[in-house]
């Protein structure tokens, strides 16, 4: 074993810790990367209703920086880095599909659907275990219901424009965002 692996603590304990702090800061925790080696990067990626601004990063890595000194949870040096996951985030399925219907993502998956093993669409309903991607391509849209166990990866192409929505109780004009239903 080499001498500069470092021990780490458990990381749902380090998780919940940070959770806390940014709960008290209108935040919440996307992610956590703990270090793998000795002087390695500790990864911690936030998230806010309206996004992430920079003072808001400066303050949370203030403050998770004391919490470390705290806790002190790893021994040796490492970095801090506190950013967003941005808009091409690595998608945690199926969590972040049905906090971001509507928006685009592409998909890499373990078996081909109708005869690709990369799609790429707007997320649609969300249900237990599948989701519907709405593809569109030129003026022909489809749905194409995806298997949470067929799914390799998904990364968020949130950056995107999403088409407009109807607000609650308004209904789309007839023949606007209708897609056929591919089985």
């Amino acid at each position: 074993m080499s001498d500069n692996l470092v021990t780490t603590p458990s990381s749902e304990h380090l998780a919940e810790e940070i959770s806390l702090l940014l709960v008290s800061m209108g935040l919440t925790l996307y992610d956590l990367v703990l270090p793998k080696k000795s002087g390695g990067v500790l990864r911690v990626f936030i998230e806010g209703p309206e996004g992430v601004t920079l003072d808001q990063l400066e303050q949370v890595s203030r403050r998770i920086s004391v919490l470390l000194d705290v806790l002190d949870p790893f021994p040796g040096r490492y970095h801090l880095e506190v950013s967003s996951p941005g808009l091409d985030r690595i998608l945690k399925i199926p969590g972040d599909l049905a906090k971001n219907r509507g928006k685009w993502i592409s998909l890499k998956l373990i078996e081909p659907l109708s005869g690709q093993k990369v799609l790429r669409g707007r997320i649609g309903n969300v249900l237990e275990n599948q989701f519907d991607l709405m593809i569109e391509s030129g003026k022909k849209k489809t749905s194409v219901p995806v298997m949470f166990s067929n799914i390799k990866s998904g990364q968020a192409e949130f950056w995107r424009p999403v088409p407009d929505s109807p607000g609650p109780g308004e209904r789309r004009p007839e023949g606007k965002d209708n897609f056929d239903v591919l089985q």
